[in-house]
């Protein structure tokens, strides 16, 4: 097999266990890619036709059935819809693309002459291919109802800008090490900036000195606007893999804790490159101690990340719809013993990085329903962040789908405070 059969064979591969077993891109490529003897070149364009062949997933499909009219099964549609996507997304060169894909088609045993009649057709029509346009009803039936559910979402611009890359967003241990940063940037606060070019975060300015930490600049943003989170015993109930406990361990004591140990594995790696050196807990959540007490508790709960589509196209492609009622049952219940955990006049900071109605708003009004002892403490922006009025709801509430902020790309997240009153 030659390299370039060899690629597009592993694409294959990694595609077909993320849609069959559901499982997360990463975790796959990474096992896939072991032992291969692959150029970096080749690893990087790996990733980026996989990334891309879940991004677009639902054009393809879309293009696939104007030029088939019987059912494929799903090897068929991963094998050619990854041709589509180099050839009219990555601009690959068409007879390459065709070749290899008829490589692959013979190793996989998919019927090769169909293969290739189809991508050889689609060629010729290339003009009405790239005119595609897909709307809210060629998303999978999980995320339209969601979305029906959900308060004034803009859905054309969710469906023109889901497909975008995301941008590289990186949080300061303080201001003097943001002025002191190499690489292009636009700064986002004193202490954050996004990247203006791609590049390995590991060979970026001051990385093993562990001067930053990267953390979506949606993400940042709650804590970044609150004020006075000093000299406070804080729980961070879901803490890997760290970001948010990062924006306040230096000036408050903080627990980490997190159910998952490969996770915790990952946090204690990035704490022992930013030189903190706080206390970690393996627990489930809903087994702390309610004796213990205190003055916050930052709940980042689990939940379908679809704020994070840009990053992790994943979540529309797999073959299984996130398990909402799961999730949701389980953050209610993770909010409601974070209640038991706070002191009195405590805060809780529920965050999620959604922003479906199931898995943001609805939690905080049910949870106040029968938490009369709890009320919500608005955002409010303050001078540094003066114009992001626009996240936060009526309500007090930080909300936002994936968007842009001073032309830079940010993820879809949600936030409420809410304070104890006896």
């Amino acid at each position: 097999m030659n390299r370039s059969t060899k690629t597009r064979y592993i694409i294959f591969q990694i595609l077909v266990e993320v849609f069959k077993k559901n499982k997360n891109f990463e975790t796959v490529f990474n096992k896939m890619i072991v032992g291969q003897d692959l150029h970096q070149k080749d690893i990087s364009f790996i990733n980026n036709v996989c990334l891309n062949s879940m991004k677009r997933h639902i054009h393809c499909k879309l293009i696939l059935r104007k030029f088939i009219k019987s059912k494929l099964n799903i090897n068929q549609r991963i094998l050619l819809s990854s041709a589509i996507v180099q050839i009219i997304y990555l601009k690959v060169k068409p007879y390459a693309v065709v070749n290899e894909t008829v490589n692959v088609a013979k190793k996989v045993k998919v019927f090769s002459g169909f293969v290739n009649a189809v991508l050889k057709n689609i060629l010729n029509n290339i003009d009405k291919v790239d005119k595609i346009q897909i709307n809210l009803n060629d998303f999978p039936n999980w995320f339209v109802k969601q979305i029906n559910h959900s308060k004034n979402f803009n859905a054309n611009k969710f469906i023109t800008t889901f497909c975008d890359y995301p941008s590289l967003h990186l949080v300061f241990k303080s201001e003097k090490y943001l002025n002191n940063f190499k690489e292009p940037h636009t700064k986002s606060s004193k202490n954050s900036a996004f990247i203006e070019s791609q590049k390995k975060i590991n060979s970026m300015s001051n990385f093993k000195k562990g001067e930053w930490w990267v953390q979506d600049f949606a993400s940042m943003l709650p804590l970044g606007i609150t004020p006075m989170i000093k000299n406070l015993q804080i729980l961070d109930m879901c803490a890997a893999p760290g970001g948010k406990a990062f924006q306040i361990l230096s000036d408050n004591k903080v627990v980490l804790n997190d159910i998952n140990l490969k996770r915790i594995s990952k946090l204690q790696d990035n704490l022992s490159r930013l030189k903190f050196n706080p206390e970690i807990k393996n627990l489930n959540g809903l087994n702390f101690d309610e004796n213990d007490k205190f003055d916050m508790v930052i709940l980042d709960a689990p939940c379908s990340s679809i704020g994070t589509i840009r990053k992790h196209p994943e979540i529309f492609f797999k073959s299984k719809e996130p398990d909402f009622a799961t999730l949701n049952k389980l953050q209610k219940n993770l909010l409601q013993k974070s209640s038991k955990l706070i002191k009195n006049k405590g805060k809780i900071v529920y965050m999620v990085c959604s922003f479906f109605y199931s898995e943001t708003i609805e939690i905080i009004e049910n949870f106040l329903q029968q938490n009369k002892n709890f009320k919500i403490e608005k955002y409010n922006p303050n001078n540094e962040f003066s114009n992001i009025k626009h996240l936060i709801s009526k309500e007090g509430y930080f909300l936002t789908p994936p968007t842009s902020y001073k032309n830079f790309n940010i993820d879809g997240f949600f936030s409420a405070q809410l304070i104890k009153d006896d």
